[in-house]
């Protein structure tokens, strides 16, 4: 079974987030909430109360008519539709609900990659930093190798020019830095230093695809598409409501006058008849059967970016793994140095130039190791077991 790294760090929450980013997730699932309670309720007509005041004088005398009326015509069966209407309105509940959850961990994410690029781009800065010294150092050997005589000028110009390249690198890596600074600003309150970055442990694929967010969401559409198809179809068949009234009319002229009040009641029995019927029936279940297609091909590009995932993973792992040998190498290399120099075979320009190499080599290894870490990542912000810890 292929597995991931994978730990659920206790910082890793919507805290991150800023208070306006947080305010407008929270006003999304207000809102959400709202609607499902509509869609609950939305089979139940509303209860009709009208009041009529109404004065004419078709007999040459003037009649004052007033009228206070209830009346209800309430559906209680239709096919199934409202069953069917109470299961999507639930369902339908905890669909958008789950989408309001990822667009909050897509924030999440999105904070996240900006943290753990401003770190990669603080070690790169570091690896910069030695590369610098070194050309500073071949820039002196050049200078002197010229002065001396045993050297030509376009030596010394090309170590310049490649001494001038590195810090052209190393501004384009501070302009970088200071977006990614801002770019976190937009929706974090947080220092973007101060962000602690998780360290992963092991989840097995199938856990992986089981408690996956878009996933579930997908399955949880998949029924909602379902119950409005049963629907479609209950409101095509037979319908049977009920019909209540009560009536308060009072008549006033100026010669007499009347109240009365009187109740109705009924049942209807109604079936309609569309001639696009059952065009409207045909379009829910494809978009039904097209839900269930939409699982597997989900399913499929999570597989595919688990496996490319742990590909890349293996591949930082091995180039790590050179970098370690690269590190022993310069650890034998700056002994020998050393004794080249009592022997007078060597100069402390190349003692200084190994040492700068070697210690490059350490930031290059912990680059690798945020890189692989942001991968994983990159995979675990939509596991439900996140959600515990929001």
């Amino acid at each position: 079974m292929k597995k991931l790294l994978f730990f659920i760090p206790l910082f890793l929450n919507a805290e991150i987030l800023s208070d306006l980013k947080q305010q407008e997730i929270n006003y999304d699932r207000l809102k959400s909430l709202a609607n499902s309670r509509e869609v609950k309720k939305s089979w139940i007509n509303p209860i009709m109360v009208q009041y009529l005041i109404n004065k004419d004088n078709s007999q040459d005398i003037w009649t004052t008519t007033k009228q206070f009326s209830i009346t209800v015509n309430q559906p209680i069966f239709k096919s199934g539709a409202i069953y069917y209407s109470i299961k999507y309105a639930k369902k339908l509940k905890s669909y958008n609900l789950k989408q309001i959850e990822i667009q909050k961990r897509l924030l999440i994410k999105q904070a996240l990659d900006l943290a753990f690029d401003y770190k990669i781009n603080e070690l790169n800065k570091k690896v910069l930093f030695f590369q610098i010294e070194n050309a500073k150092i071949n820039v002196k050997r050049k200078k002197e190798a010229f002065l001396s005589g045993t050297g030509d000028s376009s030596d010394l110009d090309n170590a310049i020019l490649n001494l001038n390249d590195l810090k052209l690198s190393l501004c384009d890596l501070k302009i970088s830095q200071n977006d990614l600074k801002y770019s976190f600003s937009t929706i974090s309150d947080l220092d973007i230093r101060d962000v602690k970055l998780p360290v992963f442990k092991i989840l097995k694929e199938d856990e992986f695809l089981k408690n996956h967010l878009e996933l579930i969401s997908k399955k949880e559409y998949k029924k909602v598409a379902f119950y409005l198809y049963k629907m479609q179809t209950g409101n095509q068949l037979l319908s049977i409501s009920l019909n209540l009234g009560y009536t308060h009319k009072s008549i006033q002229n100026d010669f007499s006058s009347a109240k009365k009040s009187y109740y109705n009641y009924g049942i209807t029995f109604s079936v309609p008849i569309d001639i696009n019927s059952k065009d409207k029936i045909e379009q829910k279940k494809i978009e039904f059967l097209k839900a269930s297609l939409e699982i597997k091909d989900k399913k499929r590009e999570l597989i595919n970016s688990l496996r490319k995932t742990l590909k890349n993973i293996k591949l930082l792992s091995q180039k790590k793994k050179i970098y370690d040998e690269n590190y022993k190498v310069y650890e034998n290399l700056i002994k020998s140095t050393k004794e080249a120099i009592n022997a007078g075979s060597a100069t402390y320009y190349d003692l200084e130039i190994l040492e700068n190499s070697k210690k490059a080599l350490v930031f290059k290894k912990r680059i690798i190791d945020l890189k692989i870490q942001k991968l994983l990542f990159n995979l675990y912000y939509l596991q439900t077991s996140f959600l515990d810890k929001m």
